[in-house]
């Protein structure tokens, strides 16, 4: 046994991934981390496809939760987890060769508890996920601003399981937002820092969405989860306001098809990739699905309307 190197738990909620899981899988299987030093532990989280057959296939534990949601997974997953480090992503990722690795030794002090690796889109097909993983870049994690605290995401981070273990788990009551909060508590515990790797290190590619309608469902679904995390959390970040939102969609509407139409004259000339073109008009798409998303968790917060079921 390699006892030079700490035990790491690798996480994954699976919900009817058929077709990507695989992939992820076999990457996994690949990673460059001695086999007695690591453990994969794959959730189905009530799949109605092959993802359980296709799970008992490889050799990781499989472990099975009915309480819907991907933070319930991933929860469930933690609390049996035996490694010192817990690595996150999802099944819709292709993981690099080395990105344990990389991640792993960017916990450089004790102070660091959890550490973001980079976030790349997988493919580039259509319009869809070329503007939502090259230019709205979502999801990701980020350094903060001066209003907005900083945070990692669960496509790609490792945490230390003693983050978990004193600060508590995922709040699985909800189904986005929740590794912010977890990211927040961190900043917030006075002992533990977050971290996130320079670009190209700690590699994930990621499958963005190719069909615009499920593209401004997740917008609406972020938009609304984003608004009860900040309600709750106002210390970390400004509470949205709907309508901002709405004024700066009337001021795209106003700008963005011309804008649109200026890339289309210019495009024979750049030579640019036909999926760029529209990226004003989705633009316009994220205002207004943000305003929505924003408006209908106010009046959900404000028991003015039953709270939303997310998935």
């Amino acid at each position: 046994m390699n006892t030079d190197l700490p035990l790491i738990s690798v996480v994954v909620p699976i919900y009817n991934e058929e077709q990507e899981l695989t992939n992820l899988l076999d990457s996994l299987i690949a990673l460059n981390w001695p086999p007695d030093r690591l453990e994969i532990l794959a959730v189905d989280n009530n799949s109605t496809d092959r993802s359980l057959s296709i799970l008992h296939t490889y050799p990781i534990t499989v472990l099975q939760e009915p309480v819907p949601g991907p933070y319930a997974a991933r929860n469930t997953a933690i609390r049996q987890a035996k490694g010192e480090f817990i690595a996150l992503t999802d099944a819709d990722c292709i993981v690099s060769p080395n990105w344990l690795l990389e991640l792993w030794q960017a916990f450089d002090n004790p102070q660091v508890g959890a550490v973001g690796g980079t976030l790349v889109p997988r493919t580039i097909t259509n319009y869809v996920n070329y503007f939502e993983g090259c230019v709205f870049k979502s999801p990701n994690h980020s350094r903060g601003t001066a209003r907005i605290q900083p945070y990692v995401v669960t496509a790609n981070v490792m945490y230390r399981k003693a983050v978990f273990d004193e600060l508590g788990l995922f709040d699985q009551e909800n189904f986005s937002g929740p590794d912010v909060e977890m990211s927040w508590r961190v900043v917030q515990s006075g002992h533990y820092t977050l971290k996130i790797c320079e670009e190209g290190q700690a590699v994930v590619q990621h499958s963005y969405r190719t069909q615009l309608k499920d593209f401004t469902y997740v917008l609406e679904r972020d938009a609304y989860g984003w608004f009860f995390l900040t309600a709750n959390h106002p210390q970390m970040a400004p509470v949205p306001q709907p309508l901002k939102y709405f004024i700066k969609f009337l001021i795209g509407l106003a700008v963005y098809p011309w804008t649109t139409i200026a890339r289309v004259i210019v495009a024979p000339i750049k030579r640019s990739p036909r999926w760029e073109l529209p990226q004003d008009l989705l633009k316009l798409a994220v205002l207004w699905h943000h305003f929505v998303g924003t408006w209908t968790a106010k009046l959900a917060y404000q028991g003015r309307q039953p709270p939303r079921l997310l998935r």
